[in-house]
């Protein structure tokens, strides 16, 4: 299935303000090598260029739950058993340091690949990190929202609010130094609104928030993504849906390859080979994956 490829994660850092078309710019003036935005969002940054980081068996981390809304145990559809309690992840240092959190983008957990990332990155520079799920994600809605209707962003502040006390709570004895707050994507534009909330309550008074491609206009934002489905893709007929398209061209990759290999770096290898994805195949990709994750809001909600 298609989502369970590495496709699936480009969502996590989807830039909401992607636009209809993709437009290449000078590499000299923008100091880049991906000057395609679509290239950029699906593929995110080189191999080359990412930094040395730890391996999840170097970082002190485990997962942990609260139990925000016990009635829902009793009332939620059975199979939304998994997740009746919120989970998240917290990676540990051995001494006191500074506490980094970090919201996940639109739809995503909170073990997502970036979040997954950016966790190794403020771990390796000496910062206690916990990842928390987007308010759109399914476990999210269905443990921590009051209304299970994410998209208000004041209301997905004050539940984001409310768990993140909840961590401090039940982390009680971890060494905290400082506050830090963090977001990618829709986690940007929820991190703001966080922080925004704690200026009055001051439960954290975060030192610094990092807003990592926050959407300018929201709705905006989602009218443009929307938009990529109906993208004119060469190819696609009535014998050969976009799916399939897209799986004959990572076949016919792989056959030149002479093995599989399915890693962090594959779209940046299939988009420096002849296989390599059309503006207008990106686009609908990017769309596709938006519409996932819509769809999932919608079920849950």
């Amino acid at each position: 299935m298609l989502r369970s490829l590495p496709f699936a994660a480009l969502l996590c850092g989807l830039l909401l303000s992607a636009s209809a078309q993709a437009v290449d710019v000078d590499p000299a003036t923008y100091g880049y090598p991906l000057t395609n935005p679509f290239e950029a969002t699906i593929a995110t940054t080189p191999p080359e260029m990412r930094p040395l980081l730890p391996d999840d068996d170097d970082i002190n981390q485990s997962d942990y739950s609260l139990k925000l809304r016990p009635e829902r145990e009793f009332t939620l559809p059975a199979n939304f058993w998994a997740v009746k309690k919120l989970s998240y992840r917290m990676a540990k240092q051995d001494h006191p340091a500074p506490l980094m959190f970090l919201i996940a983008g639109t739809g995503a957990p909170y073990d997502s690949s970036l979040n997954e990332f950016l966790k190794k990155l403020f771990y390796k520079a000496g910062y206690h990190v916990v990842q928390l799920s987007s308010p759109t994600s399914y476990d999210f809605m269905s443990a921590a929202s009051r209304y299970a209707t994410p998209g208000i962003s004041q209301y997905d502040a004050e539940d984001l609010y409310r768990v993140m006390q909840a961590v401090r709570a039940q982390q009680a004895n971890v060494p905290v130094t400082d506050y830090y707050l963090a977001g990618y994507s829709l986690g940007a534009l929820d991190a703001a609104f966080v922080s925004h909330l704690d200026e009055t309550r001051k439960t954290f008074n975060f030192k610094k928030v990092l807003l990592l491609n926050p959407p300018v206009n929201l709705y905006t934002s989602i009218s443009n993504l929307d938009k990529l489905v109906q993208t004119e893709v060469k190819g696609i007929n009535n014998s050969t849906t976009f799916y399939e398209l897209l799986l004959n061209k990572l076949t016919r990759y792989f056959q030149q390859k002479g093995y599989v290999d399915i890693n962090a770096a594959l779209v940046y290898d299939l988009q420096n080979s002849k296989e390599r994805l059309t503006n207008e195949q990106m686009a609908m990709l990017i769309g596709t994956m938006f519409r996932f994750a819509s769809a999932d809001i919608v079920f849950t909600s």
